[in-house]
């Protein structure tokens, strides 16, 4: 599959996500915002991450073709959520001086130390559970030794989609529609935002072509001043929509797995984890673009 196919399959994916989520959530914000805090759900106890993190390991094993079961201990010992001040200070010289990266440990796995960051307090369940099935991701892509692991917009990139899906199963799991609205939510704005990536990198997209895919005129001029401008972007972007500059790359992975799973590409995920999806031209293209040095240190340190 050429460019130009994928693009035009990533916009009608995109329209249809954008459609379908309108018609299952009318009353949640625009797609251009992020949700607002959740102030009335019951918050995550330790018993509860327990549970979420036994069905995700379940789920990841399945989706990747792997047995994590010699890591599964370490994982669980290793979690990190409401933790007090003496506990995180008895963490922080326990491994010095990679044990610092605990300071952001929240949402974060630390490859140095083994440690899955969720969250230092307590989040609403939805919220945790959301942040586990990213960072448990990132997990597996260093345990297993992924190449998605060893190039930041392909590991950010496999982590975001992934970590969709193992959301919207644990939402099943789960009962739990706040959840599943997370996850339906993630999917469709990750292939909005993929689609205005893929659209800029191949010579531009127009405003005109946003709005055909169901962005309302407010979102698109909240995208337009609001995209993921990443701390690099400031000083090396890569990409320029009008006057805002920025690094899509995340993005331009993680839509190219979400719409190859809606074409029914067999084993999709499994296939790009261990770098045998068939779009490899594409995934070359995207992995093609060198990452600074430091961009590259923060994502893949402690290989």
């Amino acid at each position: 599959m050429n460019e130009a196919e994928f693009c035009s399959h990533l916009q009608t994916v995109c329209a249809t996500a954008i459609e379908d989520y309108r018609m299952r959530f009318p009353t949640q914000p625009p797609l251009s915002q992020r949700l607002p805090r959740d102030t009335d759900s019951a918050l995550a106890s330790t018993a509860d991450i327990e549970t979420c993190f036994t069905a995700l390991v379940a789920f990841y094993d399945s989706l990747l073709g792997v047995d994590s079961t010699p890591y599964r201990d370490q994982w669980r010992d290793h979690l990190v959520y409401d933790f007090s001040l003496r506990e995180r200070l008895t963490l922080l010289g326990s491994d010095l001086p990679a044990s610092l990266t605990l300071f952001m440990i929240a949402g974060r796995y630390a490859a140095h130390t083994g440690y899955i960051g969720i969250s230092g307090g307590r989040l609403p369940i939805a919220r945790a559970g959301e942040m586990l099935a990213s960072e448990l991701c990132h997990a597996y892509q260093h345990r297993f030794d992924s190449p998605t692991w060893h190039h930041p917009y392909l590991q950010e990139g496999f982590e975001l989609a992934a970590s969709i899906r193992a959301l919207t199963y644990l939402a099943d799991e789960l009962d739990d529609e706040t959840m599943a609205h997370r996850a339906r939510r993630q999917r469709t704005r990750a292939l909005l935002q993929g689609t205005i990536a893929h659209g800029i990198r191949n010579g531009g997209i127009t405003a005109a072509t946003v709005r055909t895919l169901g962005v309302t005129d407010h979102e698109l001029s909240e995208l337009r001043a609001a995209l993921p401008v990443r701390l690099l972007g400031t000083i090396r972007p890569r990409y320029h929509w009008g006057s805002t500059a920025f690094l899509p790359e995340y993005d331009l992975f993680g839509s190219l797995l979400l719409v190859s799973e809606a074409l029914d590409i067999p084993d999709t995920y499994s296939r790009a984890f261990w770098g045998k999806h068939p779009w490899d031209e594409l995934i070359a293209e995207i992995q093609s673009t060198r990452p600074s040095w430091l961009w590259q240190r923060y994502h893949t340190s402690g290989e």
